[in-house]
């Protein structure tokens, strides 16, 4: 990837410069102090041919710098493996787990010829899939980053793409012929003004990728215990694995082909006039952008091959069909990436929290409390289990047994799932009083400022709220006024109700699952996250907003 770095305003300039000045710091001290592994790292790359993104590339005027990120972030993902599981996963093993499993990685976006055979369906069967070069690719999958399965050399392995936010010019056109752009999710690489440092961003979003990965196995059946279809406590019947057979493939030796984009109305299948992105099929009429299908080729696995990803299932519906069932997964991803980041660098500030928060906190009870009733495996082991053997972590919490207070019962992972199910589809308390914070700024009569303020305020994202966190919120809410102060105290004392109810789960987590009560480590007690530093900003503006109202009023009063 190619950054233009004259034409960046100047703090990204420099943090570019500082960017570049750490990763070359840090190559050079993993170099002396761990030369061999370093190396080791070095030869994996270079024996993917291409197919690993080596470098970010600095263009200032004539001059070039490549700046090697892929060796850094690939290092410290082994070193950080070791770390967080106390040894009892090596850097060795995870080094071959981590290039055995991701073929391809690229920083920036898909290159079409090489990236073609990359498809994102809902398995590598799936004859409707969309291969990651094309536009309609990135019109239907919206993430910043992604992780995806595909077929090489007849083997099952994947890919990793972290993509670059922008607006890609020329994306379609509109119905007059004139041009539209599109925007399109990633890391902003031109503009590093505010949020996190590039290279917490890259750590987090490749460590989070690369974990997904980690997480797959290949299930032999005749090796494990572990059922293929079994019925849960709760009744509903759920599988543990795919099998797959065969997989589909763009043609080889030939150019993709993909149709132009217009952007206006037109009738879709149902007949109904539907506004959006859509093409003139060879017939002449409008479709939707849902009818294309890409020439794609169906091969035979030398064998079927069964696939466990983590720790999500496939409900089995009364129908036959299957569903996904079991999100909880992003959650243990999301909180190994941050632990990883934390072993390599303990003093790190700018970790992305608010990513998946429900999530996270049902990983961190459940590793933390799991670890702690393994007492011959000790600290470390649930990390291991998930990062090499996912299915054995799965079995645990499947093996246990939770009593729901109207007597059912229901197995651990599903216990689990159903909130995080919840969480998913705003059925929370929470959620559901997010979704009616536009009324109470109806209520307050809240300014577009006032409501900016309120909107962007980290106390949202708090696991709990003490004094000054109500008077924080009580400032927000009210900004300054007398007036309605009963309403705010019961908006503020329903949050902290739901606060407390939410905390409750997370806490009784343990006992539920029959593990040991989780024990909050010092670092966790103390730890300010970057969120955390950022509301004494958010705090001044309160602060400047009623000061600027206060003398508006007084110079009212005065005339």
């Amino acid at each position: 990837m190619d950054i233009n770095v004259d034409k960046l305003d100047n703090v990204t300039q420099r943090k570019y410069r500082e960017f570049a000045d750490e990763v070359e710091r840090l190559l050079t001290v993993y170099q002396e102090t761990d030369n061999k592994r370093f190396q080791m790292i070095k030869e994996k790359i270079e024996q993917t041919n291409g197919n690993w993104d080596k470098h970010i590339t600095l263009n200032t005027g004539d001059i070039k710098e490549q700046v090697d990120i892929s060796q850094l972030l690939a290092f410290e993902y082994c070193l950080a493996t070791e770390k967080i599981t106390q040894g009892k996963v090596s850097f060795e093993s995870m080094l071959e787990k981590l290039f055995d499993g991701v073929k391809k990685f690229r920083i920036g976006n898909p290159i079409p010829g090489m990236d073609d055979e990359c498809l994102y369906g809902k398995s590598i069967e799936d004859k409707s899939s969309i291969p990651v070069t094309t536009k309609k690719y990135r019109m239907v999958m919206r993430a910043g980053a992604q992780h995806l399965d595909y077929v090489s050399d007849g083997e099952i392995t994947s890919a990793v793409f972290i993509y670059e936010k922008g607006m890609i010019k020329g994306f379609a056109k509109d119905e007059l012929g004139n041009p539209i752009n599109y925007p399109v999710d990633g890391i902003n690489f031109t503009d590093l003004r505010r949020g996190q440092s590039l290279l917490t961003n890259l750590r987090q979003t490749a460590f989070h990728e690369w974990t997904h990965n980690s997480e797959k196995e290949i299930i032999e059946p005749t090796e494990t215990n572990m059922e293929y279809e079994y019925q849960s406590e709760d009744g509903k019947t759920y599988r543990n694995y795919s099998k797959i057979s065969s997989y589909v493939t763009c043609k080889t030796g030939e150019t993709l082909k993909e149709p132009d984009y217009i952007y206006g109305t037109y009738i879709n299948e149902k007949g109904e006039e539907t506004r959006g992105f859509h093409y003139v099929g060879p017939d002449g009429n409008k479709r939707g952008i849902d009818t294309i299908k890409f020439d794609l080729q169906e091969h035979q696995l030398g064998k079927e091959t069964c696939i466990s990803t983590g720790l999500s299932t496939l409900e089995v519906m009364d129908n036959g069909k299957t569903k996904i069932h079991n999100i909880i997964t992003e959650g243990f991803v999301e909180e190994i990436a941050r632990e990883m980041i934390r072993a390599i660098n303990p003093d790190v500030k700018d970790i992305d929290e608010q990513k998946y928060p429900e999530y996270v906190e049902i990983a961190k009870s459940v590793i933390g409390s799991r670890d702690g009733s393994l007492e011959k495996e000790g600290q470390g082991q649930t990390y291991a289990d998930f990062l090499m053997h996912s299915s054995t972590l799965k079995k645990d919490l499947e093996s246990r047994t939770v009593v729901l207070y109207n007597g059912s019962k229901i197995d651990g992972l599903h216990y689990l799932s159903n909130y995080a199910e919840k969480v998913q589809k705003g059925k929370t308390r929470k959620a559901i009083f997010f979704s009616g914070m536009e009324d109470v700024a109806k209520r307050l009569n809240l300014s577009e400022k006032q409501i900016d303020i309120v909107r962007d305020s980290n106390i949202w994202t708090k696991r709990e709220l003490d004094e000054k966190g109500k008077e924080t919120l009580r400032i927000l809410l009210s900004g300054g006024k007398q007036e309605n102060q009963d309403y705010v105290d019961d908006v503020i004392k329903e949050f902290t109700d739901i606060l407390e109810e939410e905390k409750s789960f997370f806490h009784g987590i343990a006992e539920k699952l029959g593990y040991k009560s989780k024990t909050i480590s010092t670092r966790e007690l103390g730890m300010q996250t970057w969120e955390e530093q950022n509301d004494t900003s958010l705090l001044d503006d309160i602060s400047d907003y009623i000061s600027k109202k206060r003398g508006e009023r007084e110079d009212n009063l005065e005339r």
